[in-house]
């Protein structure tokens, strides 16, 4: 049967090689010296599959040829179709990975959100102005800069949940001092603006000056 025999050369050269001499020599001898000519390895593998069918349809005629077609034809779309398998299975299990790392990730608006809530949750809530207006003096006595008084008034920021509290302090200080004062009041309460500093004196190498200091606090919340 051609098919029988074309399946024996194509799968199994070593066996073709051992049953010549039972068969008279033949075809199955051509085969198995034919196998012995392939090169060992080193080349491209399609070509020698390629090189080998061609010399197996020519030995096994028509019937056998057309066998060989089949099989070559089989074993070449299933390599193809595993291939192909592959790579939908590596593009499948990335897609899961991106989905999974997109499920895990956090809202681009929920996230800005957070930001900002925890920015504005740095200030002082607005019913903490007593002690705001305690500690900008104590701050100040620190520093030896006596406040006479403190004019304030509020305004909401629009947009924002804060309101603004314009802080007018007229002061009797040794200049230098002032702007060690204003300096360091600035880097502790970080709530604090300097809007303007008015200065006076009663003659140009006086120490001591009086000085109208404006400064902005924020607050959070609506007085």
């Amino acid at each position: 049967m051609p098919g029988a025999g074309v399946c024996v050369r194509c799968w199994s050269p070593r066996l073709a090689a051992a049953i010549a001499p039972a068969t008279g020599g033949g075809e199955a001898a051509g085969v198995a010296a034919q196998q012995r000519s392939l090169p060992p390895g080193g080349g491209s593998s399609f070509r020698l599959v390629k090189e080998y069918i061609g010399r197996l349809a020519m030995n096994a005629g028509l019937p056998g040829a057309l066998g060989v077609v089949l099989l070559a034809a089989a074993v070449l779309g299933g390599y193809a179709g595993g291939a192909g398998n592959d790579r939908r299975a590596a593009a499948l299990a990335e897609e899961r990975g991106r989905i999974a790392r997109d499920a895990n990730a956090p809202a681009p608006e929920a996230d800005e959100r957070t930001r900002v809530a925890a920015f504005f949750g740095h200030f002082p809530a607005v019913g903490a102005l007593p002690d705001s207006l305690r500690r900008l003096n104590e701050h100040g006595a620190t520093h030896g800069i006596r406040v006479q008084r403190t004019d304030y008034a509020s305004t909401a920021v629009a947009g924002t949940p804060l309101t603004l509290v314009s802080l007018t302090i007229p002061v009797q200080a040794d200049a230098e001092a002032l702007y060690v004062w204003l300096g360091a009041l600035l880097r502790e309460m970080p709530e604090i603006a300097l809007e303007s500093v008015s200065l006076k004196r009663d003659t140009s190498d006086a120490a001591t000056v009086e000085a109208d200091i404006r400064l902005q606090l924020y607050l959070r919340g609506r007085s």
